[in-house]
């Protein structure tokens, strides 16, 4: 096994990671520094062409480039109520401050386009059509969106600076294993299967600080490894629901004007119900997060490659206080479902729900609606959550079927368990846990929500480590 000794070690190539080390190298440029992500070079994403989340870019810049303000925050603090606990460690007029250096540099990087004070006629009407029935469409303007080659081109020359800089970027590795030693911290990285560097011996790095901004996904392993190096975390009420699937051409009205609409109604007893992820075209998969198997969607790549029918996950986000009451009890659902069905999804007719039965294989085999997971076993679902979700549900759907009708459709088909965790990591105003030396940064600990968010996440990241280098 190699050793090599660094400064700092970041685990997440993402827009995170990415600016913290930036703005170490600026403030240290003499400090040594290795990144290193689980995924693909940019290159290599480049050239295969896939749309996974992992690798050089992340998620949000990557596949994604849409700058907004959003919530003036970070950590983003949630819709319902809080820990008391919880603080934001920048907001307002400071947040506001940050963001526009993170526009200027991202111009300096190379982005062009402009930024739109308001969203198109089309979704402005959308968003007004959703008022009128009662639900909150999620938007954020104004909004600077990068299209493919203008945020690639970005991440290229973020990548040319970092590496004139001196920094070593790692992608193809997977960082198995973070401990204490004395002063010290000692990670070992190993290839991931398939990947790019498939097959290298195992490294074993020494670090005086090391930040973690593993993205969303890397959320369960974020809290295990931060966790065993003594760093205080605390637990925040899992959001919970299902997957709905139904006819794409239902769904139009709504994914015609913007491809994922973000719809959400407060409920009485400090909850809100969502849609999210939606996924026009897509099909229903079976992913491992939390321990758990859960529904998630594939979108389509490109519109012509789109299937027969849209899904998207349908969420009850309780707050602090709602979990302990009326919105309580749905974060076992996965795990009573996952028992009831080792290693399958459960998919069930919504008809059937409303009428508390289960779905059976017949009809299932007569629906209009084909599941598009082929190995979702048809059962129940409905007694696996409190009545007061499909309650909630019902309510909500109706109002949606008034902007794409149909989607009230007992044929609709429900797949379970969905479901969506978050925590919380105290940290200091540069995002130092309570473990010294240790950071973390990003979508994985729950700070931000999109990549002038996680940005700015970054930057308090790099300053924070080098002030931590002295």
């Amino acid at each position: 096994m190699v050793d090599t000794t660094q400064d700092v070690v970041i685990v997440g190539a993402g827009v995170s990671g990415l600016l913290a080390a930036y703005e170490l190298l600026r403030l240290r440029p003499r400090a040594t520094l290795t990144l290193v992500d689980a995924g693909l070079s940019l290159d290599e994403r480049l050239r295969q062409g896939t749309p996974t989340s992992e690798g050089y870019g992340g998620a949000g810049l990557y596949l994604g480039g849409s700058l907004y303000f959003g919530t003036t925050t970070l950590p983003v603090m949630p819709p319902v109520s809080a820990p008391t606990e919880m603080r934001p460690v920048v907001e307002g007029e400071a947040f506001e401050r940050r963001a526009r250096v993170v526009d200027a540099l991202f111009t300096e990087l190379g982005a062009t386009a402009p930024w739109r004070p308001a969203p198109a006629e089309s979704l402005a009407q959308a968003i007004a059509q959703a008022r009128a029935v009662g639900i909150d469409y999620v938007t954020n303007y104004p909004a600077r969106r990068l299209a493919p080659g203008e945020r690639h081109g970005v991440l290229r020359r973020l990548q040319s600076a970092l590496t004139t800089q001196g920094a070593h970027l790692l992608t193809g590795m997977q960082a198995t294993s973070v401990t204490r030693d004395g002063d010290d911290y000692l990670l070992t990285l190993t290839a991931t299967p398939n990947g790019e560097n498939a097959g290298q011996q195992a490294m074993r790095l020494r670090t005086r600080a090391v930040l973690l901004a593993p993205g969303r996904y890397g959320a369960e392993w974020l809290t295990r490894v931060a966790g065993d190096l003594d760093a205080r975390i605390l637990p925040l009420p899992t959001t919970y629901g299902v997957r709905l699937e139904l006819p794409a051409t239902t769904y139009d009205p709504l994914t015609d004007v913007n491809s994922d609409p973000r719809l959400q109604m407060t409920l009485p007893g400090d909850a809100l119900i969502k849609t999210y992820a939606t996924c026009p075209g897509g099909v229903v998969t079976p992913v491992t997060r939390y321990g758990a198997l859960v529904a998630s969607g594939v979108p389509a790549l490109r519109r012509e490659q789109r299937g027969p029918t849209t899904t998207l996950a349908l969420l009850i986000q309780p707050g602090a206080q709602g979990a302990t009451g009326t919105w309580g009890g749905g974060e076992t659902s996965a795990r009573l479902l996952n028992e009831r069905m080792p290693g399958r999804l459960v998919v069930q007719r919504m008809e059937d729900v409303r009428q508390r039965r289960a779905t059976s294989d017949e009809a299932l085999a007569r629906n209009s609606v084909r599941p598009s997971c082929a190995d979702a076993i048809p059962g129940a679902l409905h007694d696996a959550y409190p009545d007061a979700y499909w309650q909630a549900c019902e309510s909500f759907l109706g109002r949606i079927d008034r902007l794409a009708p149909g989607t009230l459709s007992g044929d609709a088909l429900v797949y379970g368990p969905a479901e969506e965790r978050f925590w919380y990591f105290p940290t200091d105003d540069q995002l130092q846990t309570t473990a010294p030396g240790l950071f973390v940064a990003g979508d994985g600990p729950g700070q931000s929500q999109g990549i002038i968010q996680a940005s700015i996440a970054g930057l308090l990241a790099g300053e924070g480590l080098a002030r931590y280098l002295g």
